[in-house]
């Protein structure tokens, strides 16, 4: 069948009318590669994050000039009181530097109870922050001290302190590996200013701790299966320490406050549960492919598992959306089918499509229907006689699904399909099943009446024909079968044959007793031969106890039901032979293998 031009007119029109999730070539690029997150798990809990790193700082004034490393310092981090207007000491760089430790436990997404949503992670956790000093300077001796006989001179400038603090971390997780955030930690602190050589610290004070930080995590061993993921990051902070109170119980110090300003750099080391993709971001791949029929299972899956996710109303949208364009697909996939000749699985998608599709569509496909079954009609018209039977049938029974209006015209094109099968089992001497083709086609088409009775005519003399060559073959059951199908066909002759079919059913039945009297006698010398019983007749209508005595009890019983009858079987494996009785009296012999 060539291609159609309607058809692919059909296919231009349908290629601007069908819609897509990507507007255009850049759409796909982003939301292919930059969107691979949309239906993620959110980040749920985080039950420890480990993080240390080197830190500098200085006064009030450090943060002004913004620098990862130690610049020029400026105010003093150090506040005294009244008697002293400077504190000379902690001019150098390598004074105000340090280390710290930090961990953060029980980060949890608490907000999501309240607010389901996977765009940010918001988690609220607790934390401690351990920070010392890499140096330890001598103290100014330019400062005046009140209590002069404390030997002040052994004490060292190192301030160690401890921070207990409640934080917050807001994370975006752009990929499956990366996760930038910000955070924030407010808390208590607890700190010493002075220390001895001999690790006698003195000065102790209360204070309050801020701090904010960006950063970012980088997941190890991303793995949809596992609960958890590990991952390592690096965070720029910057850090606020001041004091509440300073204890001088031995009233010695001129200082009486510390705020300290700071920026660390750190590494950090954690554990999350959650932040992996789920079969809806799978689902989302799918349908930017077209792919909808994978697409609509991966979506359903989705909203059956994740009921409360907040993308769930974007995910219900998109799954109306495959809904809508799976029949659109389909209906193209047809049309390509239609153009390399794949009329089957054309016609299977065109009645998918159909089912799925809105109105628009279904004109569509009713058109597209109406015309391919003109074109198959005309080329069945044409080339009837040229096809083989089983192309012809297939192709009518394509007419038949695709226009139901041409239903008559099916209905005469079956019936001359039927008759021509007919006449070449006819003329393969193939008579019975020549004669129900015959009545098949008759059933189609009444109009062809007269040619087939004239036909069964023929085939009735044929079959009574047959019939005598079979009688004369000994062939009877085939002879009477022959005889029943041509009474059935003339009554006429109904009344003729009827006594030919009775003489051979009544030979029939003499061979078969012939046979079980055979049968029985041979049963009877062998078990004479076995047991020395008497050679007695055994005949049909014999009672179970009589055939027991004459031979013996059988190797096994079986039974048969059925609606009508019910029968029990003897079986002696030793003869090969069965004996079936029925209402306690011996009905027939069969051997074993029969």
């Amino acid at each position: 069948m060539r291609v159609f031009s309607i058809y692919i007119l059909m296919l231009t029109a349908f290629s601007f009318a069908q819609e897509s999730w990507n507007t255009n070539v850049l759409d796909y690029s982003f939301n292919k590669n930059a969107r691979k997150m949309i239906f993620r798990e959110p980040i749920t809990f985080t039950p420890f994050e480990l993080k240390t790193g080197f830190f500098h700082y200085g006064g009030n004034d450090y943060l002004r000039d913004f620098s990862i490393l130690p610049n020029a310092l400026g105010a003093h981090p150090v506040l005294l009181d009244s008697t002293h207007s400077s504190y000379e000491g902690l001019f150098s760089k390598n004074d105000r530097r340090g280390v710290f430790v930090e961990v953060d436990f029980l980060k949890t997404n608490l907000l999501l109870n309240f607010i389901p949503q996977n765009i940010f992670d918001i988690q609220f956790g607790l934390g401690y922050r351990i920070s010392q000093m890499l140096s330890h300077p001598k103290l100014p001796e330019n400062l005046t001290y009140e209590n002069p006989d404390e030997n002040w001179q052994q004490y060292k400038f190192f301030p160690k302190i401890h921070d207990f603090n409640f934080n917050t971390t807001i994370q975006w997780q752009i990929t499956q590996l990366l996760i930038p955030y910000a955070y924030h930690s407010i808390g208590y602190s607890r700190l010493s200013l002075y220390k001895t050589e001999a690790d006698r610290k003195y000065l102790y004070g209360n204070a309050i701790s801020e701090t904010f930080a960006i950063g970012i995590k980088k997941i190890i061993n991303y793995n949809e299966i596992n609960k958890y993921n590990l991952y390592y990051g690096l965070e720029m902070k910057s850090l606020r320490t001041t004091t509440i109170n300073i204890e001088d119980p031995k009233q010695f110090s001129p200082i009486v406050g510390f705020d300290m300003r700071g920026i660390n750099l750190n590494l950090t080391f954690g554990v999350i549960f959650g932040g992996k993709r789920t079969i809806g971001d799978k689902a989302f791949e799918m349908m930017l492919e077209n792919n909808y029929e994978d697409a609509i299972l991966a979506f359903e899956n989705y909203i059956e598992n994740y009921p409360n996710h907040g993308k769930i109303n974007k995910a219900k949208k998109m799954l109306e959306f495959c809904n809508r364009e799976q029949p659109y697909k389909q209906y193209k996939i047809a049309m390509n089918h239609l153009d390399n000749q794949k009329i089957d699985q054309a016609v299977i998608l065109l009645d998918n499509a159909y089912s799925e599709a809105d109105d628009d569509l279904k004109l569509e496909i009713d058109l597209t229907k109406q015309g391919l079954a003109k074109q198959l009609a005309l080329d069945l018209e044409k080339n009837f006689d040229s096809m083989t039977i089983s192309e012809c049938e297939k192709k009518i029974n394509y007419l038949s699904d695709l226009s139901p209006s041409s239903k008559d015209d099916v209905r005469s094109m079956k019936a001359e399909l039927f008759f021509r099968k007919a006449t070449l089992l006819h003329e393969s001497n193939f008579l019975i099943d020549a004669l129900k083709y015959y009545e098949i086609a008759l059933v189609q088409d009444r109009n062809l009446s007269k040619l087939i009775d004239k036909r069964i005519d023929v085939l009735v003399e044929n079959i009574l024909e047959k019939s005598t060559e079979y009688q004369n073959e000994d062939e009877l059951l085939l002879a009477l079968e022959s005889l029943k199908v041509v009474s059935s066909l003339d009554k006429d002759l109904l009344y003729k044959l009827s006594p030919i079919i009775i003489t051979i059913e009544q030979k029939i039945d003499q061979i078969e007793n012939q046979k079980t009297q055979q049968i029985m006698q041979d049963i009877i010398r062998k078990n004479k031969s076995k047991n020395g019983y008497e050679n007695k007749d055994l005949f049909i209508g014999m009672p179970k106890d009589k055939v027991i005595d004459y031979i013996r009890m059988p190797d096994n019983i079986d039974f048969i039901k059925s609606s009508l009858d019910s029968y029990e079987i003897w079986i002696y494996a030793d003869f090969n032979k069965k004996l079936f009785f029925k209402n306690n009296k011996l009905h027939h012999v069969q051997s074993i293998k029969e």
